[in-house]
């Protein structure tokens, strides 16, 4: 049994359902990883990046963000990076390790 367990939320933001119709749970790294993109996004810190064009205000953020992620306590403090994952830097990937589970990514 994981320390962390939660419902896995979709990439549409809606719950997963097995073929029951029942939610689907996650644990351990998925489920660390879905508590860190959701606590980014609920910031408001992602939709300040959609758009920026300032490298000094982009940087700003992502360096926010990076705070943000190194204050949970299930993440090796300094471990997190954001880059982005595509040309145009609307979609960023973030990495960082966990204490117990190994590296976690997210879709930012």
């Amino acid at each position: 049994m994981s320390d962390f367990e939660d419902l896995l939320i979709s990439d549409d933001r809606d719950l997963t359902l097995d073929a029951g119709g029942f939610p689907v749970f996650c644990s351990g790294r998925v489920s660390i990883g879905q508590d860190i993109k959701h606590r980014i996004l609920e910031s408001g810190l992602a939709l300040q990046l959609i758009g920026e064009r300032d490298p000094r205000k982009i940087a700003r953020i992502k360096n926010q963000i990076l705070l943000l992620v190194d204050t949970d306590e299930r993440i090796r403090p300094g471990t997190a990076k954001l880059t982005p994952s595509d040309a145009s830097n609307e979609t960023y990937w973030l990495r960082a390790t966990t204490m117990k589970y190994g590296e976690i990514g997210v879709s930012l």
